[in-house]
């Protein structure tokens, strides 16, 4: 594997009332091309301001971010857009999608900043749609289709510009156990057909799917594991812990 992205002595700090606050303090971090990682930590932890920093959402105070030979800290905001739009594709907890649009129109969004014809647009959302088994729903709009269908319809959109990072903030919060199941079966299919997958959650259960973990603590990395054990969840074990956490599924 090759190095996509690194972070050297990253630093990030914010102006609050006067006074400086440090979200991420000094992280070192490298992730290769083929990697499945779950960045995971306690709220106040950092994760978030991470997520931003590896999605071009927001610029270092100090230190570099490298993603696929660019160094971000340099691009303008513009540049940054462009970025975004060509090397990352983003999932969201909610969704995100256009309440008044098609699912294959949801999916084509990302390509009309990218120049591509409508004939290809359409046939490369098509192509996305079935790939997260929603093809026979593509002419559905999204209160039409499940939660789970919609974060299909939503990795789909993820993919259609072929990103070399598929970044995923807390995808299955918005979903009951067995959707979950379900959404966390499709990104390991995706991940062992070469797909680069960085995820953020703070469900045990569902960074523990990931290959490695990186767990944040005060803006610093606290620990960065292999995970190499494969896990099984049980639809009744996954639905236990998240009533323990938030008193029943969503």
């Amino acid at each position: 594997m090759t190095v996509l992205l690194e972070i050297h002595q990253l630093v990030r700090t914010y102006q609050v009332g006067g006074q400086e606050i440090r979200a991420l303090s000094g992280v070192n971090l490298t992730i290769q091309r083929g990697e499945y990682v779950a960045i995971m930590g306690p709220s106040g932890s950092g994760k978030s301001t991470m997520m931003n920093m590896i999605g071009c959402l927001d610029v270092p105070s100090s230190g570099t971010y490298r993603l696929d030979g660019y160094d971000v800290s340099r691009l303008s905001d513009d540049e940054l857009a462009i970025l975004r739009n060509q090397k990352i594709g983003f999932v969201f907890q909610n969704f995100n999608l256009l309440p008044k649009t098609t699912a294959l129109e949801n999916v084509e969004l990302p390509m009309l900043y990218a120049g591509i014809s409508p004939r290809e647009r359409r046939q490369r959302a098509m192509e996305a749609l079935e790939r997260v088994g929603l093809a026979e729903r593509m002419h559905n709009r999204p209160n039409e289709l499940s939660g789970g269908q919609q974060q299909r319809v939503s990795i789909a959109r993820a993919l259609v510009n072929k990103p070399v990072l598929l970044l995923a903030d807390e995808p299955t919060g918005a979903l009951d156990s067995h959707t979950t199941e379900e959404i966390l079966q499709l990104f390991a299919d995706l991940h062992a057909q070469g797909n680069t997958i960085v995820l953020v959650t703070h469900e045990p259960e569902v960074g523990r799917r990931a290959k490695r973990i990186i767990r944040f603590r005060d803006g610093r990395v606290e620990s960065d594991t292999a995970n190499d054990m494969e896990i099984k969840q049980p639809v009744a074990a996954a639905e236990a812990i998240r009533q323990g956490q938030d008193g029943g599924s969503r």
